[in-house]
């Protein structure tokens, strides 16, 4: 059976921790004895921050430019002292009517949310900013993370504008080039000859067999509270509330922490209800579509797509097994749905926002646009609805790539490793193996 997220009944009972939270298994409720958790040890869910509502504090305004967000929104963040906060400047992002857009798609309330323009082009300066804000204060100077490269991007940015933190990066191989940071000695970059799940297993075993903080992905606490200030600035920005709400989707993390928002956001009474979210894949690699199409509550191995392609490379994860249950809860409940959209429909609604509103963005980012255009053309969504889009992020042409970069294969580490085994220096544009 498909687990049922406890979000409303662990919120309406939170403690009372008067400017604090409390870590909480979101499945089954058990509080979190390690603040430096992931996962419930008692059923292995997902571990999230239970806010005192009763105590949050948030401007009634909408977010002015330049404004800092971790301070607007500390109340509802996973850390515990101001003192720890770690902005890289994101957040404030646009959040408008698009007025010719919605006429050429019969949608006269489209709303759409500009995460492009945060500092690295993408919505995952905010998982850098509060990941780093909650090790710090967590006394974590080194950690392990993977990623297709907008996470590792933004971490890698921001660990090198902080003193005293070092960052292990693990990369499948074919993404390279959307590791846009230079070289610094605060980041050690590994190649990982695999996709992004391989990537992601490395980086467990390097975690494991050097003692270094896992970052910890979909089920790191910090990243769902980080995105989830997105759509808090954009309910904030809007002048009515919104009817759905569609994001791409990989894991599903910047999702969940959308719908908790919401959840909050009703429960302070700044929204009236929860908006119907909706997910959205390509067509090359949509296994939670499929496995929801199917009205299945788990991914099966005929669901998983082992060799992923896409024009949307940072949404290329083809096994999503530890995170589906949760998206598919989020959508289900909600009254969305999970959904995918051909490469074509990729395309066309990626050209379609440029001519109408003069707006270039991702492949990821218009994968969510073309499914809030199907779905309108299919008849799902009024013409009148208001519907928010997350624009999450825009490609970022011409950056710098790391030179200086380890190339491992998929197995590695077998044996016994070093937190200072680093890489070998490469000339640009080579690769040599080094293991």
């Amino acid at each position: 059976m498909s687990p049922a997220l406890r979000y409303e009944t662990l919120m309406e009972r939170a403690p009372a921790t008067p400017g604090g939270f409390t870590l909480m298994c979101v499945l089954c409720g058990d509080p979190s004895p390690d603040e430096a958790a992931h996962r419930c040890p008692t059923c292995d869910g997902a571990i999230d921050a239970v806010h005192d509502l009763a105590s949050v504090s948030t401007a009634e305004s909408p977010p002015k430019k330049g404004e800092n967000p971790l301070q607007r929104y500390f109340d509802l963040l996973p850390v515990r002292d101001r003192n720890s906060l770690k902005w890289l400047g994101e957040g404030n992002t646009p959040c408008f009517t698009a007025e010719k857009l919605g006429e050429r798609i019969g949608m006269s309330r489209i709303i759409l949310k500009n995460e492009s323009e945060n500092p690295t082009r993408s919505t995952k300066d905010r998982i850098a900013s509060v990941g780093l804000s909650r090790l710090a204060e967590l006394g974590v100077r080194r950690f392990v993370m993977a990623s297709t490269g907008n996470s590792s991007t933004a971490y890698a940015h921001g660990v090198q504008s902080l003193e005293g933190v070092e960052l292990a990066l693990f990369c499948g191989r074919r993404f390279r080039h959307r590791l846009n940071y230079t070289d610094h000695p605060s980041v050690t970059t590994y190649l990982v000859d695999g996709d992004f799940v391989e990537a992601g297993r490395a980086a467990r075993r390097f975690a494991l067999r050097t003692g270094a903080f896992t970052e910890g992905g979909f089920f790191n606490v910090a990243r769902r509270e980080g995105l989830k200030l997105a759509y808090l600035e954009a309910f904030d920005q809007m002048d009515a509330e919104p009817d759905h709400v569609f994001q791409a989707v990989s894991s599903g993390m910047g999702l969940l922490g959308a719908y908790k928002g919401a959840l909050e956001y009703r429960m302070l009474g700044r929204l009236s209800r929860v908006p119907r979210f909706t997910a959205v894949q390509q067509a090359g690699c949509a296994p939670m579509a499929r496995a929801y199409a199917e009205g299945a509550e788990s991914i099966a191995p005929r669901h998983i797509v082992h060799d992923p392609q896409g024009p949307a490379e940072a949404i290329l994860r083809g096994d999503p097994t530890r995170t589906y249950p949760y998206i598919r809860e989020v959508c289900r409940s909600s009254g969305g749905r999970i959904t995918s959209v051909s490469e074509a429909e990729i395309n066309a609604a990626r050209d379609l926002l440029e001519e109408t509103e003069g707006l270039r963005v991702c492949h990821a980012s218009a994968t969510a646009l073309a499914g809030a255009v199907k779905m309108r053309r299919e008849g799902e969504i009024a013409a009148d609805d208001v519907v928010l889009v997350n624009l999450t992020g825009g490609d970022r042409t011409g950056w710098a790539t790391p030179e200086r970069v380890r190339n491992v294969p998929a197995d590695w580490p077998r044996g016994p490793v070093s937190w200072e085994d680093g890489p070998v220096p490469a000339a640009a544009g080579t690769e040599r193996a080094h293991v």
